[in-house]
């Protein structure tokens, strides 16, 4: 079998090594359209070969697709129309109903099985690519009903090799929740950090000497890359603005308790906000 990578960043580079790591497949063949990341790929034992596009869809049983959210929107229906009905395809991508709208009708359609595994982290590339990046991390399936049982079979048995925990919801629902529980926390960490960067500016000096653990976590994802993240933001656009108005009314409710010298409200705002360390038991 075998295993085609489209995309040899974090995701798709992880995914390559975690399937090398349980002999998963027969040979691992791999494209990317950052010369860079292919030559890492390969150095790294991600894959065996980078071979053309067109040449991977026809030589692999199992083509993953690993690149920003537009990217896989462009090409996800050149590839259904090269497949044979023996191929699965599966992707990675962080927002699913504009996917799910485009290939709708498709004959293939069946064929393909839409999945983000949630175990992305600021770093980027090949480099930073680790087999067990997904162990005990969760990975969204949605739309099962319409792929082919055998190929959920395939993506099944790809997500628990590598010690992910399986939850099936729709296309719609996923954007709509992901929005809040990624997207947003992005928004947050990169407009924090813009607005630090803009009060601190010339101030390097004193700012670096001054900061601490708390911004530092609070702006982790701030270094993510743009190239991924914009595509995502466009993607998801309608949800995200929804989730960053409920964010700002909140932020105003508590800039509101300060205005008012209402600690009391704070320290009950506060404590509430303490319940997100507990979420995790339920999950």
């Amino acid at each position: 079998m075998n295993i085609g990578i489209i995309g040899l960043g974090l995701i798709g580079g992880s995914i390559g090594l975690g399937l090398r790591k349980s002999n998963f497949g027969d040979k691992f063949i791999g494209t990317d359209s950052n010369k860079e990341n292919a030559l890492h790929a390969v150095k790294l034992g991600i894959v065996d070969d980078i071979i053309p596009l067109q040449d991977l869809i026809m030589q692999s049983s199992v083509i993953i697709l690993s690149i920003p959210v537009d990217g896989i929107e462009k090409i996800l229906i050149s590839i259904l129309n090269r497949i044979s009905m023996d191929t699965v395809i599966l992707d990675t991508g962080s927002t699913k109903y504009d996917i799910y709208n485009r290939i709708f009708s498709h004959p293939k359609r069946s064929r393909f099985v839409a999945t983000h595994p949630i175990a992305g982290i600021e770093n980027s590339g090949p480099i930073s690519a680790n087999s067990d990046l997904f162990y005990k991390k969760k990975c969204i399936i949605c739309d099962s009903e319409l792929s082919a049982p055998d190929a959920m079979a395939v993506v099944k048995k790809i997500y628990s090799i590598m010690n992910m925990r399986m939850i099936y919801m729709t296309s719609k629902e996923h954007d709509l929740y992901i929005a809040y529980i990624s997207h947003l926390p992005h928004v947050v960490s990169f407009v924090l950090a813009s607005t630090v960067l803009k009060k601190f500016k010339n101030k390097e000096k004193i700012f670096n000497n001054m900061m601490g653990s708390g911004l530092d976590s609070t702006t982790r994802l701030a270094k993510s890359k743009p190239e991924t993240w914009l595509p995502i933001f466009i993607s998801n656009r309608v949800n995200l603005i929804q989730a960053v108005d409920f964010y700002i009314y909140h932020l105003n409710k508590f800039r509101n308790h300060l205005i008012n010298k209402e600690f009391h409200e704070i320290d009950q705002y506060m404590k509430k906000a303490n319940n997100i360390k507990d979420k995790k038991k339920y999950v």
